[in-house]
């Protein structure tokens, strides 16, 4: 499991944790780290009176960031907002065929598409209803 944000909202008294794998989160997995993180010496500290704590992982709206959010997600289709060889800014449509640590390959228009991480500048996951 990988932490990929913390949202800290004082005046609602509410944590909100992201949290992302690169297999499916379980519900028993995320109530554990919410026991965890609740018992946790800094909570204790910093919210003494207690505090709503969330355990999420990301939503559809999110960008994928992470090398094994790419893995996760093949053959899913993704919008990719990426920079060329000349620094232009491009948008993409494409097919996830496969993706490593350093890029991922895209299934665009019936042609291989590889774009290396540091060029992507955002992806989405684009809903596909059969």
């Amino acid at each position: 499991m990988v932490l990929m944000n913390i949202v800290e909202d004082r005046r609602g008294q509410l944590v909100r944790v992201v949290v992302d794998s690169e297999r499916p989160v379980t519900i028993m997995e995320t109530t554990e780290l919410v026991r965890k993180i609740k018992a946790s010496e800094d909570m204790i500290t910093e919210y003494p009176a207690g505090v709503r704590l969330e355990v999420t992982t990301p939503g559809l709206d999110q960008s994928l960031k992470k090398p094994f959010q790419f893995r996760k997600n093949k053959d899913r289709i993704l919008d990719i907002v990426f920079k060329d060889e000349d620094e232009d800014l491009m948008m993409v449509t494409g097919r996830v065929i496969s993706a490593d640590d350093n890029c991922v390959t895209l299934d665009h228009d019936g042609r291989e598409l590889v774009l290396d991480y540091i060029q992507i500048q955002k992806a989405k996951i684009k809903l596909e209803f059969n």
